[in-house]
């Protein structure tokens, strides 16, 4: 039997929302239950999903993606998740990781997603 997985998407594009939801909903392994395009929508629809995953964008408005990942992080302790930027700069992938991040996508190269997806969920 295929194990579904429950991911939320944090970005402010809604354009980006769509082409991760295209390319999840392809694997039939990943289902989109809950988006939004703030941080400060994402803390409380975590606490209502509790997905198997986050996928969280870096450079937002109001509470950026370091601040929601620091906060989910405090709130939610076991909670996975993969920031997404096209800021992929050393220092950058390195601050998502010490505050909790479980990887890193750098956008648009999403060719790698699922298979980080695979590697965070099986951890």
């Amino acid at each position: 039997m295929i194990s579904i997985y429950n991911v939320l998407l944090v970005d402010d594009s809604w354009f980006i929302r769509q082409w991760l939801k295209h390319i999840l909903a392809q694997t039939g392994r990943y289902h989109v239950i809950a988006e939004t395009s703030t941080g400060r929508e994402a803390l409380p629809l975590y606490n209502e999903h509790q997905p198997d995953i986050v996928i969280l964008d870096v450079i937002m408005d109001g509470l950026d993606g370091f601040q929601t990942l620091s906060l989910m992080k405090r709130l939610f302790p076991s909670a996975k998740v993969i920031m997404c930027s096209s800021l992929a700069q050393k220092h950058v992938i390195q601050r998502c990781l010490d505050l909790g991040a479980k990887d890193f996508i750098e956008k648009p190269y999403f060719d790698d997603l699922i298979q980080k997806l695979d590697n965070v969920l099986v951890d």
